[in-house]
């Protein structure tokens, strides 16, 4: 496998580590701010991926081109494949489901209303190699083809 940064972009609680855990652990390495708590820490996990050559895996909200440019930039300096998964998602909905999530994994409500605000879809134009869309059904993900329409 070529080295590859696959970026999630989605609010809280739209399923973004459970897609990591069902479909991505084991092949990827797991970024994410929920884990390391501090953009130091994740920084030196990203540097560590990429000068060991390691493909993974950014689990952040990531709602902005903005927030997604420094993830793009550093990969494409090093030679790497940039694929990105966009998580349709229905605020209501992620709202239930973060009310489920027990200790700090629990944000505020305004929290995700925050972050679903700021929310851009993202674009191929931004830099990445391929987008994937998905949303939750029936307890299950789905996984389509992108489109710059959706």
């Amino acid at each position: 496998m070529d080295k590859k940064i696959i970026i999630f972009t989605g609010i809280q609680a739209s399923g973004k580590t459970s897609f990591y855990k069902c479909f991505l652990s084991g092949e990827y390495e797991h970024i994410s701010l929920d884990i390391l708590h501090t953009r130091n820490k994740e920084n030196i996990a990203i540097d560590k991926c990429f000068r060991d050559g390691r493909s993974f895996v950014i689990d952040n909200t990531n709602p902005s081109a903005e927030d997604r440019r420094k993830y793009i930039e550093k990969a494409l300096e090093h030679g790497y494949y940039i694929e990105g998964y966009y998580f349709a998602s229905v605020i209501a909905d992620c709202i239930n489901r973060n009310r489920q999530r027990e200790g700090k994994a629990c944000v505020p409500d305004c929290a995700v209303a925050s972050t679903y605000n700021k929310l851009e879809i993202p674009s191929l134009k931004e830099g990445f190699h391929k987008l994937n869309y998905v949303k939750m059904e029936n307890g299950g993900f789905v996984i389509e083809d992108w489109s710059e329409d959706k």
